[in-house]
């Protein structure tokens, strides 16, 4: 048996050569010089956007660590693969991100507005997405790791929230926040802040959030700009009862197993669905105890019926939205 070693270089990322295509056709390289705040003076220095495009790269790599995107140094067809001078070090990523403070990291959030300036025009308009979750740091040394409440339990962590357009799909906004944020915690200013950073060409029709958000203030801020939207509500006791009604106030739906019914609520009209297990066992939502043979998730109508899909929780919707029938919405959100 006979081996021998060639010169050619052979990587497993070499999808990334689409990825490099798509950034130098969309000149994401330029949009990075413009928001960097890194000004190398020494000629031996890295181009800082083959840093930037270098960590992009280890990251579609599937590296979650600094380390991770470092390894890829050692196939050398990525760096050629992504178009830059060599894939950094981890010493290089980490000076390369301690210059990034929060006015760098101001400036890098630009590149959200310049992608989305970026899309089509939609005469139905757009669905934005709100979001928070638990990013969970065991060692819990990194900058605003608080103590929250996660899945896990109490965890060091950051709260980020999140916006994002639903059709496309793309991230329009973020904040980073503390562990021990609540979920709602400045959402009505986040809402502001991200529809002020939207382009006219992007308008928003719907937006849509789980129960996290679901709270007056919240409400209220939609009500003032006039916005349709889908809120999950929290299945706490004044909403639990609203799912024990008998069965002449429920609305059977084209859905076998569903059935709906719409009620008044101090934030606004509210949907309860009501799920047969006996016909749909994997039915989602929680179990009513006074019921044993149904699952009960409330849910809530707007113009755009094939968005209106939840899964859990209770939904309230605005004053705006449009009043389909209660044997229509069910068909919609089944």
């Amino acid at each position: 048996m006979r081996i021998g070693f060639t010169d050619q270089r052979l990587t497993a990322h070499g999808g990334l050569a689409v990825w490099t295509r798509f950034i130098t056709e969309q000149k994401l390289r330029e949009e990075l010089r413009t928001v960097l705040p890194h000004a190398p003076t020494s000629p031996n220095a890295y181009d800082p956007c083959d840093t930037a495009l270098g960590f992009i790269g280890g990251i579609l790599c599937g590296a979650d660590k600094l380390a991770r995107v470092a390894h890829l140094a050692h196939d050398p067809a990525v760096a050629e693969v992504l178009g830059i001078e060599a894939v950094p070090s981890q010493s290089t990523l980490s000076r390369f991100f301690a210059r990034c403070g929060r006015a760098a990291g101001e400036a890098l959030s630009g590149l959200h507005a310049w992608a989305v300036r970026e899309l089509p025009v939609r005469t139905e308009g757009y669905t934005l997405d709100l979001d928070s979750f638990s990013l969970i740091h065991e060692d819990g040394q990194q900058e605003g790791v608080r103590v929250g409440y996660t899945r896990k339990g109490l965890k060091p962590c950051h709260r980020p929230i999140v916006a994002a357009l639903a059709e496309v799909p793309l991230v329009a906004h973020f904040w980073l926040r503390p562990g021990n944020t609540a979920c709602v915690s400045a959402a009505p200013t986040f809402l502001s802040d991200t529809l002020a950073r939207l382009p006219a060409s992007v308008r928003v029709t719907l937006v849509r959030a789980d129960s996290g958000f679901c709270t007056r203030g919240m409400i209220a801020e939609l009500e003032a700009r006039g916005l349709h939207y889908i809120m999950t509500a929290a299945l706490r006791t004044p909403v639990r009862t609203l799912c024990r009604h008998d069965d002449s106030a429920w609305t059977p739906t084209a859905v076998q197993g569903i059935e709906v019914q719409e009620v008044a609520h101090e934030a606004g009209r509210l949907i309860v669905l009501r799920q047969r297990v006996a016909e749909r066992p994997n039915a989602g939502g929680k179990s009513s105890w006074r019921c044993p043979a149904t699952s009960s998730r409330p849910c809530a109508p707007t113009c755009h019926s094939p968005s209106a899909r939840s899964r859990s929780g209770a939904v309230t919707t605005a004053g705006r939205t449009s009043r389909i029938g209660s044997r229509n919405l069910g068909r919609s959100l089944a």
